[in-house]
């Protein structure tokens, strides 16, 4: 197995990526600012990324590190220093030698006004963020044969998972039902294609040991109501009576249907979800009373 260099390890997909990744044997580093992390390191600082590669000296990466405020990443200035800061990262990481990597891209790639999306999908971001993910992953597909590496750019859609923090769907509606309080929602028939965060680490890290480069594609593949996912918790938190469908008024370019075409992932990477929403939710559910 390798010793697999890990970004973002403290996040919500980085947590169950480090688990996903020492379940298959891998020795995982951990790179971060938390002090907690095997190297310490702001990848903001370019010589310091530098030095925590040459410290690590690991054959294999996988970057989920990016800018995630739950309420300003979508427009912050933020995600172009993150833009740069990742093609120095995966720059350096080759010229260390090594020799695979894996790293986050993001369904805001794509030009929303189509319902389904493959990998040869165009790309029409809408957000800042969407942009730089766009930018950076084009930039480091075209350019991995240049670097002497196999990259391949994932790019993940809609996950949710335990300890969500404020401002993202899960983080508000767990935290209001669990106080008793209302929860004021749209309509809820937008659909999204929505991933149990510990099946997205397992495809990351099934992902991370095939030769798959380029784009893929990283969700379930079948997209359902925003609506059902919320009546889900609501239910089996025993509160369907606090939701208020309808209370706030969706965004007028909301896109009815996100859904990925997983055909790659299914194919050249193997990869099956093992959570259906009723699992998946209960599993959240457990690991946030555990949390308590």
């Amino acid at each position: 197995m390798a010793r697999v260099l890990l970004t973002g390890a403290t996040g919500l997909i980085g947590r169950a990526t480090a688990s996903a990744l020492a379940g298959t044997g891998h020795e995982v580093v951990t790179l971060g600012r938390n002090p907690g992390s095997d190297v310490i390191c702001n990848l903001l600082n370019p010589i310091a990324t530098t030095t925590a590669l040459e410290t690590a000296q690991a054959s294999h990466l996988v970057h989920l590190a990016w800018h995630d405020g739950p309420r300003d990443r979508w427009a912050s200035p933020a995600n172009l220093d993150w833009m740069a800061a990742t093609l120095h990262l995966v720059q350096e990481f080759a010229r260390i030698g090594g020799q695979r990597a894996v790293c986050a891209g993001s369904c805001a790639e794509y030009d929303w006004s189509e319902a389904t999306l493959t990998e040869t999908s165009p790309l029409r971001p809408r957000t800042l963020y969407g942009a730089a993910k766009a930018g950076t992953g084009l930039a480091l597909c075209k350019g991995q044969g240049a670097l002497g590496l196999s990259l391949a750019w994932a790019r993940i859609f809609f996950v949710y998972g335990p300890g969500e923090p404020p401002g993202r769907l899960l983080g508000d509606l767990i935290s209001n039902l669990r106080a008793g309080q209302p929860v004021k929602c749209t309509d809820g028939l937008q659909k999204r294609d929505f991933l149990h965060v510990d099946d997205l680490a397992r495809a990351l890290s099934r992902l991370l040991d095939t030769d798959e480069v380029g784009a893929v594609n990283v969700a379930s593949g079948t997209a359902i109501a925003v609506r059902d996912l919320i009546a889900e918790v609501a239910t089996q938190m025993y509160h369907p009576d606090l939701i208020q469908l309808g209370a706030i008024a969706r965004a007028p370019d909301d896109p009815d249907l996100l859904e990925a075409d997983v055909t790659r992932l299914r194919d050249k990477v193997g990869f099956i979800p093992q959570h259906n929403l009723n699992s998946g939710v209960a599993d959240i559910l457990r690991a946030e009373m555990r949390a308590l």
